[in-house]
């Protein structure tokens, strides 16, 4: 009886055990999942540091540039990771395409140099005319592309804003609250008329230190901005403007806010 009871017990030890490991969690056989890509559309524009135009700007993106989108909110922005350099930051979803955009790509200045390498220094290899349509072949970070024309065959680099994904001028969109037009590629040139929010302009050169010369379209007056305060599409909420502030004088009196300074 008592070999018996011992069995007995021993038993049913054997099947609390066998419950138990019933119980257990399976094992699910995870394996790493190949990320969705997405595609910027535009030419180029700005990944950011947040989810507004006034943020920072982290660096620039490029037609065809592929990212991995990380979240999205309500308001149509979403955060991405850039495949080639692993920069994160927002973009406007509506920037965005599921699938590979063209690889052709036209000519959108009224004139412009490839080069032999990515700089304006380099060497010209063929001056490129408005409506010119060329096959990508290659990008850098700064801003240039690598080319093919399909008119001569030749190969070489002109900067991505050059481009455009149709034929035609290249038209641009003010992302701020008055910006002023000037008659030439400095703040210390005369103001002809400023611009405001969501005005198209129509991009015809370039000068140094960031500056376009363009043609608004809206008066026809050519002149020069500061290309930072323009957007590839028309903008839901105006970009900030830093303000310069001299520093005040012991014992002066306080002065009333002055209204917001026009970009540059």
């Amino acid at each position: 009886m008592r070999f018996a009871g011992m069995v007995k017990g021993l038993g049913l030890i054997l099947a609390a055990l066998i419950l138990f490991s019933g119980c257990e969690t399976p094992s699910t056989g995870g394996y790493p999942v190949s990320p969705t890509y997405n595609y910027v559309v535009p030419t180029t524009t700005y990944l950011r540091d947040c989810p507004g135009y006034e943020c920072g700007i982290v660096t620039e993106v490029y037609s065809g540039d592929r990212v991995v989108v990380l979240d999205k909110n309500d308001f149509g922005w979403s955060r991405v990771q850039l495949d080639r350099s692993g920069a994160v930051g927002w973009l406007p979803s509506q920037l965005l395409s599921y699938g590979p955009v063209p690889a052709s790509f036209y000519v959108s200045l009224a004139t412009v140099y490839m080069r032999d390498c990515a700089d304006y220094n380099c060497r010209a290899v063929e001056l490129l005319h408005r409506g010119d349509r060329v096959d990508k072949i290659d990008q850098d970070a700064r801003g240039w592309w690598r080319v093919r024309s399909f008119r001569t065959n030749n190969s070489g680099w002109v900067p991505a804003w050059a481009l455009s994904a149709r034929p035609g001028p290249p038209y641009y969109y003010v992302n701020v609250n008055g910006l002023a037009l000037r008659s030439g590629p400095s703040t210390g040139n005369r103001i002809l008329t400023t611009l405001n929010l969501n005005q198209q302009v129509e991009v015809l050169g370039s000068g140094v230190g960031g500056w376009l010369q363009v043609r608004d379209t809206r008066t026809n007056i050519i002149g020069w901005v500061y290309g930072r305060y323009l957007e590839s599409v028309p903008v839901a909420y105006p970009r900030s403007v830093p303000q310069r502030r001299s520093p005040a004088k012991k014992g002066a009196p306080e002065e009333t806010p002055k209204p917001a300074p026009k970009a540059m």
